[in-house]
């Protein structure tokens, strides 16, 4: 069952965010296959950068939690709060999976 990882930055934080960009970017891509989405929240502007979600797949909550904490964002102090939440899918693609745990 995959893992919701939700991160909210501080405020002011454009500069170190692009700084690490490329770091953060090679960060998801070394979780491999495991990685299901991942993508910026975005305040109502639709430009400035307020946060990440990711979802990766794995049983594991301590693996979750590490790839969560050594995101080089994270290490640089510009989240405010990041959660590590165990997720089930129930719709995909528009249908409803029932009670089936994917």
């Amino acid at each position: 069952m995959p893992f919701l990882i939700y991160a909210n930055d501080y405020e002011g934080n454009e500069e170190v965010r692009e700084n690490l960009r490329d770091a953060h970017r090679e960060h998801i891509k070394s979780a491999g296959k495991k990685i299901l989405a991942s993508g910026a929240l975005l305040a109502d502007d639709k430009i400035t950068v307020i946060g990440g979600v990711s979802l990766l797949d794995t049983e594991s909550r301590e693996e979750a939690e590490k790839f969560a904490f050594e995101d080089p964002l994270e290490k640089a102090g510009i989240r405010e709060k990041t959660l590590v939440l165990r997720w089930r899918r129930r719709w995909l693609d528009g249908k409803f999976l029932g009670d089936i745990n994917l």
